[in-house]
């Protein structure tokens, strides 16, 4: 299977060298990996994949000796949890690079772009029922264990995207492989955002028509390796900062 946008992405890192890998936790809820060059996240998303035939990550138990570069070539698995190894070490690779992304909230900007607009989001996120109040209409679109009533499912995309203004694209996507997908269907002419704690905060996806990237920036990372280790939520980890980087400055 083809993956363009991951492909984009690792060849973008692929010229970060130097690195070397430092710390990794596979949690049940977020992996994170520390490198010499910072500290990344990316949702487990393991769901059931120890119940399959494929051990979920193959290299366990052995990964501390693997290279960031190795690290990061498993975004291109099928396998979730290893895949997520691979957006976190991206993310931990392109840390530094975070020096434009100013602090906002993503919640906040989509409640500004979606005022009176129709919005699709990808991904049910625990603010979709307060955001439904400002959009003329929002469809939510949701495949995994997150799904409420009311979530559609990519059966929808078709006929609901292109009529799209704001898109709001989960960063799981690129973990589960279906960001090339979902693109096809979103209109040139909405506004475009990324959001997530796996969200990668990297110029490529601008050329894919993003227009806002909202993630996080580690800055205590033993805090939040310990965290992740321990099993935590979204909400339990602290040590980090909402960032958003925007293709315009000044946005």
């Amino acid at each position: 299977m083809e993956l363009p946008i991951i492909e984009s992405i690792l060849q973008s890192v692929a010229g970060i060298d130097g690195a070397r890998l430092l710390d990794l936790r596979v949690g049940p809820f977020w992996t994170a990996v520390r490198t010499t060059r910072g500290t990344g996240l990316a949702s487990t998303m393991a769901g059931d994949a120890h119940r399959r035939e494929r051990t979920p990550i193959a290299r366990a138990g052995d990964m501390s000796n693997a290279t960031p570069s190795e690290l990061a070539a498993f975004l291109r698995s099928e396998s979730l949890p290893e895949a997520a190894v691979g957006l976190a070490t991206v993310n931990a690779l392109v840390d530094g690079a975070q020096g434009e992304a100013v602090e906002d909230n993503a919640r906040e900007i989509l409640k500004r772009r979606a005022q009176g607009r129709s919005t699709a989001m990808i991904g049910h996120f625990p603010f979709a029922d307060s955001l439904r109040q400002s959009c003329r209409e929002l469809w939510v679109f949701e495949r995994g264990r997150g799904r409420r009533p009311g979530d559609l499912g990519e059966e929808h995309f078709a006929e609901l995207l292109p009529r799209a203004e704001v898109v709001a694209i989960s960063a799981t996507t690129l973990i589960n492989h279906t960001l090339d997908q979902v693109l096809s269907f979103v209109s040139p002419e909405a506004f475009l955002m990324m959001l997530g704690p796996s969200t990668p905060m990297i110029s490529c996806l601008f050329d894919l028509g993003f227009d806002a990237l909202c993630g996080t920036r580690v800055d205590d990372p033993d805090r939040v390796l310990s965290a992740v280790g321990e099993g935590a939520v979204t909400s339990q980890i602290a040590g980090v900062r909402r960032l958003c980087l925007w293709r315009d400055k000044g946005e």
